[in-house]
């Protein structure tokens, strides 16, 4: 047993003098620190950042929509050689001929486009020129159109531009509100990771001290049995102390570095850097209004700007869906001036009036039901998204609330488990004095040692859940309670 002991012991100096020369250096994290370091390094982070950066040129893109484009079009080479049908003059008459036709066309035609959102039509201005060659030994000719001004127009058709001004910004501030609270999630992550490692530090340490009480305390149990004070299962249940400490702590320094290396990648450290957290007891003391957070999470948190989207979004597909049901019509309409000549100089000069006027409509004749049937299931999907917002608002209020309640709880839960680990600390330094002077048993001992290992893990659990409520509850609402405003954000700095 001895051997066992003494080979346990070599293996745990083993690991403890390799683990200094594998890591170079020492950084030593409060919980704070570790925050900040994943806000700027952790893959979620960056993963929170990219996506509002979509949103964000997405927002700009629908933005872009509202102002003038100006476009370039250009046939620049367009040959043709065919057989076809012309008329030509021959004998006073104009008749129908087969003959061979030789042109070649080059066009290039400036526009500036302009929606209207009130109407969802298109306002455009244009100026054109084009030249065509009929390779056959007559003159080249161009034409111009110099300016010409126009609109399109569906008369009843789905307005695009009315919902888009409705659903983009809504879904541009849903994303603000899901970066911030991204970000909150970080911070609960960051916490998980910090205290994995706080509660295997202090295992570890927890365990060190009990392999030298241990050790201590199975010395003296040896000079006792000699004497005769205790018997032999007294003295083995000593030993076997000691060698289950001692398994705990080969354990614990291996869980140590697992918990160390899950960290290290979380924050983008390589693997030189030795982590050692630095353990506050302090916390934020302050207590949050039920009702003030519920009306706090109704006008911040993202899922209640996603319930309303989803009802928006609804309606105007059911909007859609009746618009393309119906009757429609598309009015265009336009009015310039033009000219033609053989000498690109003279194109531009005396232009003649030119006007256009179209109307195109689409009448439903007979469809068996489909267009009657898309509007029926319109309905539905908006009756069937108002139902489930309803539903999601219930269970959303009911976890603010509860989120709410188990946070107020925490301090209470930090007090307690904080006395009773000094009560624990304090109940086993004495019962440990009574066992050396021989007043006490070794399973009163053992118990005592139980309840303070317990007491401490429970104390680290307490400051675990605290923080962990405390980010939820900022999460929820997206408000600084300690500080009692917004939570705040650069979004100009995230998309440089």
């Amino acid at each position: 047993m001895r051997k066992l002991i003494i080979i346990l012991s070599a293996f745990l100096l083993f690991i403890h003098g390799i683990a200094p020369a594998q890591q170079s250096q020492v950084k030593y994290l409060t919980l704070e620190e570790v925050i900040r370091l994943a806000h700027e390094n952790s893959l979620q982070a960056l993963l929170a950042k990219h996506r509002f950066r979509n949103s964000y040129w997405q927002y700009r893109s629908y933005k872009a929509s509202y102002l003038p484009s100006v476009a370039i079009q250009s046939d620049l080479i367009d040959m043709q050689r065919a057989i076809t049908k012309n008329e030509v003059f021959e004998d006073g008459e104009w008749v129908e001929k087969y003959g061979e036709s030789q042109r070649l066309n080059s066009t290039m035609r400036l526009e500036v486009n302009q929606n209207v959102p009130i109407t969802g039509g298109r306002i455009f201005v244009a100026s054109e020129l084009g030249r065509l060659d009929l390779l056959n030994d007559e003159p080249i000719s161009f034409m111009s159109t110099p300016v010409s001004i126009g609109f399109r127009q569906p008369l009843f058709g789905f307005n695009s531009f009315k919902w888009q001004r409705q659903v983009e910004p809504l879904k541009y501030e849903e994303a603000k509100k899901q970066y911030l609270s991204s970000m909150e999630e970080v911070n609960q992550r960051a916490v998980t990771y910090f205290f994995d490692l706080a509660l295997e530090q202090m295992n570890v340490k927890k365990s060190e001290f009990n392999v030298a009480n241990n050790d201590t305390l199975y010395q003296l149990a040896k000079g006792r049995f000699e004497l005769g004070m205790i018997d032999q299962g007294d003295l083995m249940q000593m030993e076997l102390n000691l060698l289950t400490s001692t398994d705990d702590l080969v354990k614990d320094r291996l869980n140590l570095e697992i918990r160390k290396s899950n960290l290290r990648t979380f924050l983008g450290f390589t693997d030189n850097i030795n982590i050692e957290l630095v353990t506050s007891l302090d916390v934020p003391e302050f207590q949050v209004d039920v009702n003030q957070a519920m009306q706090r999470a109704q006008e911040n948190n993202p899922q209640i700007l996603s319930m309303q989207r989803t009802i928006l979004e609804a309606r105007q597909n059911l909007a859609r869906t009746k618009a393309d049901s119906r009757f429609n019509a598309d009015l265009m309409a336009s009015f310039g001036l033009t000219q033609r000549a053989t000498d690109v100089a003279d194109v531009y000069k005396e232009p003649q009036q030119s006007q256009r006027l179209s109307v195109g409509v689409t009448i439903p004749v007979l469809d068996w039901g489909m267009r009657k049937g898309q509007v029926k299931m319109a309905k539905s999907n908006l009756d069937l998204a108002t139902v489930n917002v309803q539903q999601q608002m219930i269970d959303f209020e009911q976890q603010v609330f509860l989120d709410i309640m188990q946070f107020n709880m925490q301090s209470d839960q930090l007090m307690l488990a904080a006395k009773t680990d000094t009560i624990s600390r304090t109940r086993y330094d004495i019962t440990k004095q009574k066992f050396m002077i021989g007043k006490v048993d070794v399973l009163k001992l053992n118990d005592a040692l139980a309840q303070r290992d317990r007491a401490i893990a429970n104390y680290m659990s307490a400051l675990r859940t605290y923080w962990n409520y405390y980010y939820t509850v900022r999460r929820t609402t997206l408000w600084d309670w300690e500080k009692n405003q917004p939570l705040l954000q650069d979004f100009e700095l995230l998309i440089q």
